[in-house]
């Protein structure tokens, strides 16, 4: 001390701060950055080297601004000779150099000290403050882990460049911490045996609970504060995203992508993957909430990204996004996406079902037919699936029972029937005395006949189309035998019926 003392005399812009008793070196760091004034800041030890182009260096990368400068690089003269130094590609809140250690250690351990000690890191003082500083619980005195806590706090929130170029010294003394692990830092990992006391183990078990409280903490903080473009140009935005989309904070996550690219555009086809992934989440959660305007959008978005999802992935996002134009009744504007979502998966029977039930629909809303129920719609897909080998056939005649208002006759006609030589004859009393069939109690068959005619007409086929007024026993018995190759009946029927319309409807003699 009294040689730290005399050195500092005649230096005004040196400080000398003593604690009243030895809180650890978390709180003197802390000390040390509250009563400095620079935007940048070290962490020495007193036992360790700081080489001559070590703070220059730092300098030198904190200070860039990519989006002005004209220099990728720069020249860095060393007592191990000039090199050259990458600049980076983007603002960062911090730096680690490379550290020199006279003994031969293992690369993992020397990595990891890379990684854990203070001496070769630089910081923003807005990432210190961030962070709130290195942990000063009693603990970490102990356990002398309070350097990992803090860089694994600033690497979590903030860019953090590393240098290879070794610009510090990490020395061994009799007895320091350094010297008393030596052996570990020299063995490989796989290979080393840890024989921490019991004591020891269980210290290291509560300071990491502390640590855990401590993110945790530090992300709820970070969810509240204001994200400016300052700030997030120093962001770790793409771990912050990620980590936010699984933990289902989509609004968070997307916010931070968006801001992120519009920073850094040429990571767009990096993070394009997991935008979509949180575009796609978000609009199911804001179509489970009743907002399908939002949620549409938010589809829209993640499919204009183009990812390179899963096939599987991405035919949900096409299907989730005709789900919601299917429940708002735009039912041309979500066929696109159904076909798309077939193209990725032509197996997925969710898929096929939808399509078919909106295919339909679609095709109501474009004739502007008039049906008087929806029960027909759920059964789409089975018809089509029965008849799609007839389809199109040539002089294909069908007898439609039970007709109604005409919903199975024109669905024949459009889907079916669609040849000019195919005809469909519709059987049913078409009276207003009676309830009709759709079981509606309020709908006379005045109506219901008005109905049909009218659909039959919208159409554009009517004059393939023959009405037949009665009951389909009497009706059936005055056509010919076998002039039908299709029979199909409209309604609930009991087997009584079905059966009876077939053996009137073909010979079975023969």
């Amino acid at each position: 001390m009294q040689r730290v003392t005399a050195f500092s005399q005649n230096k005004p812009h040196y400080k000398i701060i003593n604690h009243f008793r030895s809180l650890g070196a978390g709180a003197a760091r802390n000390t040390g950055a509250k009563i400095s004034s620079g935007d940048i800041l070290f962490f020495p030890d007193g036992d360790d080297l700081i080489y001559k182009e070590h703070i220059y260096l730092c300098f030198r990368m904190l200070d860039h601004q990519p989006s002005t400068a004209t220099d990728s690089s720069f020249a860095l003269k060393t007592e191990r000779g000039p090199c050259t130094v990458e600049l980076p590609k983007s603002p960062i809140g911090a730096v680690r150099t490379g550290v020199y250690m006279q003994d031969q250690l293992h690369p993992y351990w020397k990595a990891a000290i890379e990684n854990s000690v203070p001496l070769n890191l630089c910081v923003r003082r807005e990432c210190h403050e961030f962070v709130e500083g290195f942990p000063e619980a009693p603990v970490y005195k102990k356990t002398v882990c309070e350097d990992i806590a803090y860089g694994l706090a600033v690497e979590q929130f903030f860019k953090v460049c590393r240098v290879g170029l070794e610009t510090v010294e990490y020395i061994r003394y009799p007895g320091n911490h350094f010297d008393r692990q030596l052996k570990k830092f020299q063995t490989p990992p796989d290979q080393y045996q840890d024989d921490m006391p019991q004591e020891q183990r269980e210290l290291h078990t509560i300071r990491l609970k502390l640590e855990q409280e401590k993110l945790a903490y530090l992300q709820d903080k970070f969810r509240r504060i204001e994200k400016t473009p300052d700030l997030v140009a120093i962001l770790n935005w793409q771990k912050l995203a990620i980590e936010a989309l699984s933990q289902n904070r989509f609004q968070d996550a997307i916010v931070l992508f968006e801001q992120g690219i519009s920073l850094e555009p040429n990571l767009q086809e990096t993070v394009k993957d997991p935008l979509a992934v949180a575009y796609n989440n978000l609009g199911s959660a804001l179509r489970k909430q009743g907002n399908h305007d939002q949620a549409i959008g938010f589809f829209d978005k993640a499919l204009q990204l183009n990812p390179s999802l899963p096939r599987a992935d991405l035919a949900r996002i096409y299907l989730n996004a005709a789900t919601v134009l299917k429940e708002q009744g735009a039912f041309e504007r979500a066929l696109p996406y159904l076909q798309k979502t077939l193209e990725l998966e032509p197996a997925s029977s969710e898929a096929i079902a939808e399509f078919n039930h909106v295919q339909y629909q679609a095709q109501i809303y474009t004739k502007g037919y008039q049906f008087s129920s929806n029960q027909f719609n759920g059964q789409v897909g089975i018809w089509k699936q029965c008849l799609d080998k007839v389809a199109n056939m040539p002089a294909l005649n069908a007898l439609n029972i039970n007709s109604g208002d005409g919903q199975l006759a024109c669905w024949l006609i459009d889907n079916i029937l669609t040849h000019d030589s195919s005809t469909v004859t519709c059987v049913d009393v078409f009276k207003n005395q009676v309830e009709n069939s759709s079981g509606d109690p309020n709908e006379t068959f005045e109506e219901l006949n008005y109905q049909f005619e009218s659909n039959i007409v919208k159409t554009g086929h009517s004059e393939r189309i023959t009405k037949r007024k009665g009951t389909p026993q009497h009706v059936l018995r005055s056509l010919p035998l076998n002039s039908f190759h299709l029979v199909t009946m409209g309604g609930p029927k009991p087997a009584s019926d079905v059966l009876e319309a077939a053996l009137l409807a073909w010979d079975y003699s023969k």
